[in-house]
């Protein structure tokens, strides 16, 4: 009974609000606006995931992603990310990289602050938005959006593919999904669990499921509620914390 009743509530919503009628980047613009709108360009925080700590200043066009943790020898390293490149000091003094090594940090520090700021981050140019079906899941009627990326701006991880899917009324980015192809490559599914309005804006906790490689990323949602995704990790981020 549950699940008709879900599916008349999304067969009225449908009628009533053609996905054709508003083009993906106004769905995208308004999931941002519901999310922290301008508050994501004045932001100063700073919160802890798994053992590292993390800071994210945005501020007038400028960013600086930061990462600050001991290292096996105690000493404290920071790793710096802003619009001037990266760096890498340790116990305060900076240290030379390889172009590798230096890759390989820049990445692993964009990654966190990059999954902790969606959905701003898709209003970068070198996103490939596009509306997909709307479904439901879990009897509750959500818009649909594929994002793709230029190679041109995209950065290292250009080829990944993302889903998204919005609350139809609220714009909760209630569920994600992607395929990634670093490190053999895999797919992801993640359901937000916790949302914490932090100087305005939103951040979200994740229960964060993997899929076969080659799974098509609009079947997840199926696979999510009929419990054949497996649970790989939960995503918290804890404020209220202070850096080393």
């Amino acid at each position: 009974m549950r699940n008709i009743l879900g599916f008349i509530v999304f067969i009225l919503w449908v009628s009533s609000c053609n996905p054709s009628d508003q083009s993906v980047d106004t769905h995208i613009n308004t999931a941002i606006e519901n999310h922290g709108g301008e508050a994501y360009e004045a932001l100063d925080i700073q919160f802890q995931f798994r053992d590292k700590f993390y800071a994210l200043h945005h501020r007038e066009g400028n960013f600086k992603y930061e990462r600050i943790f001991k290292d096996s020898l105690d000493r404290k390293v920071n790793d710096i990310l802003d619009n001037d490149g990266f760096k890498r000091l340790i116990n305060g003094e900076k240290v030379e990289l390889s172009a590798e090594d230096s890759a390989a940090y820049v990445n692993s520090v964009n990654s966190v602050h990059y999954f902790a700021l969606l959905p701003y981050n898709l209003k970068d140019d070198a996103v490939l938005a596009t509306n997909k079906e709307d479904i439901l899941i879990n009897g509750k009627a959500y818009k649909s959006i594929e994002v793709k990326f230029q190679q041109e701006g995209g950065g290292t991880d250009y080829e990944d593919v993302f889903m998204f899917w919005f609350d139809a009324k609220t714009y909760a980015m209630d569920y994600f999904a992607y395929s990634y192809h670093t490190e053999g490559g895999g797919i992801r599914f993640r359901e937000s669990i916790n949302k914490e309005k932090v100087d305005g804006v939103i951040f979200q906790d994740y229960n964060n499921y993997k899929a076969e490689k080659g799974t098509d990323l609009m079947e997840l949602p199926k696979m999510f509620e009929q419990g054949e995704l497996e649970l790989l990790s939960k995503i918290d981020l804890e404020f209220d914390v202070e850096a080393l």
